[in-house]
């Protein structure tokens, strides 16, 4: 078993989310100036602002994603499991659909493993921990590159005796 923690900055969160609750209420107050008459003749600063309040929105909204706190990661023989604030998520092998390895051209100073499940995606950085990051990566790509080495056997099987 290989257990890996992600820290994250609760200052960056609450950052983001001020940010983006900032925007949304500049986009809401010009598409208000608008629609009462006050700016009227202002479309287009009306459009802006819309934009300007809906990017707002989505960072606000996204900033509640289990991604953006501390995750717990656990890699076993059966599976990924995630422990992260709203509780605990596992994952066999058959429901992660991607795993990439995402290095830079100075590749000490860190590395991203990208996993894809069937409903999420997590984004594992690793800062100075290259072997850790080659054993988390080359346990993934074994069990998912076996099953989808299987499946096409099956399909091969199956197109053979019809």
């Amino acid at each position: 078993m290989i257990r890996y923690h992600v820290k994250h900055n609760k200052r960056s969160r609450r950052t983001l989310r001020y940010f983006g609750l900032f925007l949304f209420l500049f986009g809401a107050m010009i598409l208000v100036l608008f629609f009462t008459g006050l700016a009227s003749s202002h479309v287009i600063g009306a459009i802006l602002g819309g934009l300007i309040g809906l990017y707002g929105g989505y960072l606000f909204i996204h900033t509640y994603e289990r991604d953006k706190y501390d995750i717990d990661y656990e890699f076993t023989d059966k599976g990924m499991t995630v422990k992260h604030r709203w509780g605990v998520t596992e994952y066999s092998y058959e429901d992660i659909v991607d795993a990439t390895l995402i290095v830079p051209e100075n590749e000490y100073a860190y590395s991203l493993i990208h996993v894809k499940t069937k409903k999420h995606k997590y984004l594992i950085p690793f800062t100075g921990k290259k072997e850790l990051c080659d054993q988390i990566y080359a346990l993934l790509t074994t069990h998912v590159t076996l099953r989808d080495l299987n499946e096409e056997i099956e399909k091969a099987k199956q197109n053979a005796q019809q």
